[in-house]
């Protein structure tokens, strides 16, 4: 494992690299991480960012910063006429010491307007909108959707994952080949498909939830001082946006309490209890079923994911499902259940259709 001892060591670093140049927000977590661990090496990681960026022609300098930006391209090119070529610097051989004076310059150049905002992301009620917020207005893969209606609306992911978007939540998400990310603004019920190769992110003003696969519902509004992360099924990784060096591993029926004013993250149990009031929950829905007629199972999941399931009663009369379907994602709820009574479904519109046979001799 790479020490990061050098400067040498941090630009060699693949990893490093695309996470400065790049700025994908599945590598915030990890290196903020790593800060976290490694403080005695702020000063070393600051220039060898500020230097990676100057390098590959990433950063944008304010005007009053052009000159010197253009000192050290300058400079850079002059250590190259002398036998230091491009390629030899792309490799980071041994002999790169001429690089520490021009990594300070960069230092004293870039962190005040750049690496102040991205790498610390100090986000304070004055402040701009979270970096997330930002990669996505500039980002022509993420997809938006915005519930109007007035009950909560499912969304079905390409990677088979389902999401059920409260009423006036905001939904962006990115589905890429190499990753899975959501950002979110409101409430939302997420049931992810397991991929150890992809994690789940999801982003909000003030929380970032990490999963692999697993149930979990987000709640956290602007307008509101408290923000939301429970779990149904499997594990997630929760840390607060203004403390990401700080983070918390919920499991199965717990939760985390992020108070906004104070940024005081609190886990606590899942009281089922509270929540009986509201019978057609999906995160208090229990779906574990045994023996229990179809047409039972589809009304449950028309009226917990509030989506209209067209089925014809007589049709599948005597058939019943046994299975825990807790933590499935939607799609897959229904391919299962329509596997085990030789059933099929399509989707027009809003609205499934399930068709079917008998099941009694």
């Amino acid at each position: 494992m790479t020490s990061f001892d050098t400067l040498e060591d941090f630009l060699a670093n693949d990893a490093f690299r695309e996470w400065i140049t790049g700025r994908r927000p599945q590598d915030y977590t990890y290196w903020q991480e790593w800060l976290r661990q490694n403080p005695d090496k702020r000063d070393l990681y600051e220039q060898a960012a500020a230097l990676c960026l100057v390098l590959s022609d990433k950063v944008q300098p304010e005007a009053q910063h052009t000159g010197e930006i253009e000192q050290i391209k300058q400079a850079i090119h002059e250590a190259n006429e002398r036998n230091l070529t491009t390629s030899r610097i792309r490799r980071f051989r041994p002999g790169l010491q001429w690089l520490a004076p021009l990594a300070g310059l960069a230092a004293l150049v870039i962190i005040g307007f750049f690496l102040k905002d991205f790498i610390w992301n100090s986000t304070t009620g004055s402040n701009t909108a979270p970096i997330e917020e930002k990669i996505i207005a500039t980002k022509n893969s993420w997809q938006k959707v915005v519930n109007t209606g007035p009950s909560a609306q499912l969304i079905s992911l390409t990677d088979g994952s389902s999401v059920l978007l409260s009423p006036a939540g905001q939904l962006w998400y990115n589905m890429q080949a190499d990753q899975r990310e959501i950002y979110l603004i409101g409430e939302g019920f997420f049931e992810v498909v397991k991929d150890k190769t992809r994690p789940f992110w999801v982003y909000t003003p003030f929380l970032t939830t990490r999963v692999v696969g697993t149930s979990f519902q987000v709640q956290a509004s602007r307008d509101q001082k408290i923000a939301f992360v429970k779990v149904k099924t499997g594990t997630v990784t929760v840390n607060s946006m203004k403390n990401p060096d700080r983070y918390l591993v919920l499991e199965k029926n717990e939760q985390v309490k992020l108070d906004i004013v104070t940024n005081q993250l609190t886990k606590q149990t899942l009281a089922p209890a509270l929540h009986k009031q509201n019978l057609t929950s999906v995160l208090n829905d229990n779906q574990n079923f045994e023996f229990t007629p179809v047409t039972e199972v589809l009304s449950r999941l028309q009226n917990t994911y509030h989506i209209k399931i067209e089925f014809d009663p007589h049709n599948l009369q005597g058939c019943t499902f046994t299975g825990d379907l807790n933590g499935v994602p939607f799609a897959e709820k229904l391919r299962l259940i329509c596997s085990a009574v030789e059933a099929s479904y399509e989707t027009q519109g809003d609205t499934i259709y399930v068709t079917g046979h008998s099941c009694t001799p």
